[in-house]
């Protein structure tokens, strides 16, 4: 029997997969009703598929599960609070360099990385209504903060494509505050842990994030 031949460049796969694992159903439903609306096109087909794991070897034994060949792996996380335990702290730095090391593996081709939000996603939430965010002491601040711009807010929205418009309209203008804030003071603990923009309080890399699934190209 005649080896069947091999599908031409142009007819390969050109829809980008990532896998965005999150804290919570907020981050997930973010990725699932916005992020999956605003970032993939016709031209450029893109589907974000959120999951939520705690920890890095769960998201490997779904990866070895899902048929999905992932062209990004990408961690969404909370800071929660600007006071962390020396063991919190070495938890996170574990789980970085666990990401940084299968980034880094011979012959891996997808792309691994990290980005946090500092209290919680709710200040990127925040951004897409107002200019001025206040510095947090933990997630329930950013929260109120959110509420008190977008009195609408319920955890843990958008629940549906209806709710998610909104922040679909207002995410250029989130990016654009978010890259305009005007805040020095670092977390105590930002010299321990690597991250694509300063650690502050409050802080969102979100604006990273997205533009990093810009960049994102199949990889078969």
């Amino acid at each position: 029997m005649a080896r069947p031949k091999r599908p031409s460049k142009s007819l390969r796969r050109k829809k980008v997969n990532v896998l965005l694992v999150c804290d919570g159903q907020t981050e997930q439903n973010y990725a699932k009703f916005v992020l999956n609306e605003c970032l993939s096109s016709k031209n450029n087909p893109v589907v974000i598929t959120p999951k939520t794991f705690t920890l890095v070897d769960q998201a490997l034994r779904y990866m070895d599960r899902d048929p999905k060949d992932f062209d990004a792996v990408l961690f969404l996380r909370d800071l929660e609070n600007d006071q962390l335990s020396q063991t919190q702290i070495n938890n996170l730095k574990a789980e970085l360099e666990q990401i940084t090391k299968l980034g880094k593996k011979k012959k891996e081709k997808r792309k691994w990385a990290v980005f946090y939000n500092y209290p919680a996603i709710e200040i990127w939430y925040a951004l897409h209504f107002c200019d001025k965010i206040n510095a947090c002491r933990n997630a329930g601040d950013s929260e109120r903060q959110l509420k008190a711009v977008f009195s609408a807010y319920e955890k843990p929205m958008p629940r549906n494509k209806k709710e998610a418009e909104v922040f679909c309209i207002n995410m250029d203008d989130a990016i654009k505050r978010s890259k305009s804030l005007n805040i020095t003071a670092a977390l105590p603990y930002a010299n321990q842990l690597k991250s694509h923009k300063p650690l502050t309080n409050p802080m969102t890399e979100m604006p990273e994030l997205i533009e990093f699934i810009k960049k994102v190209k199949p990889i078969s």
